[in-house]
């Protein structure tokens, strides 16, 4: 019993602080972060701790953060709130807690979905790939698919 109220003092004491938090995303905020990051090559990945392909290619997604340094990335968790504590380890193992992450915020998902790409239903693992210009390429599936490759290859000068 002891050791149960040193941890939870040490949690409260420490203010329960996570290495990061993840910030609301909500409706207009693709748009929002398209704009904040115009004239640089962004990409917006969407993930969730129910999808194993997106748990798997979390190390790759660090990799990537590691190397390209010339490219803004940003993660968005679709769980919600009573998952953020699962994501945030998966996050934190994969190397990837000084990230820019944001969580979805809103119930209304498919309105999400919607201003990231019209056609998009929810399917996961989902990137975004946002030109410089604002022009957007989207993707359903890993971050070794094809059209991102390419996209980065265009980008980062691979």
């Amino acid at each position: 019993m002891r050791l149960f109220a040193f941890a939870l003092a040490f949690a409260f004491a420490s203010g329960g602080a996570a290495a990061f938090d993840f910030k609301p995303y909500g409706r207009g905020d693709f748009a929002r972060l398209s704009k904040a990051h115009a004239g640089k090559p962004l990409i917006v990945h969407f993930w969730s701790v129910t999808c194993p392909p997106c748990l798997v290619e979390l190390p790759e997604w660090a990799k990537f953060a590691a190397e390209k340094k010339g490219i803004d990335l940003v993660f968005v968790n679709t769980d919600s709130d009573e998952d953020r504590a699962r994501a945030q380890a998966r996050i934190e193992k994969a190397g990837l807690s000084n990230a820019d992450h944001y969580g979805f915020a809103d119930d209304f998902v498919e309105k999400l979905y919607f201003e990231a790409d019209n056609s998009w239903r929810g399917e996961l693992p989902f990137t975004a790939l946002v030109a410089p210009d604002g022009a957007v390429a989207t993707v359903t599936g890993a971050i070794d698919d094809p059209l991102i490759v390419a996209w980065l290859e265009k980008r980062a000068g691979k």
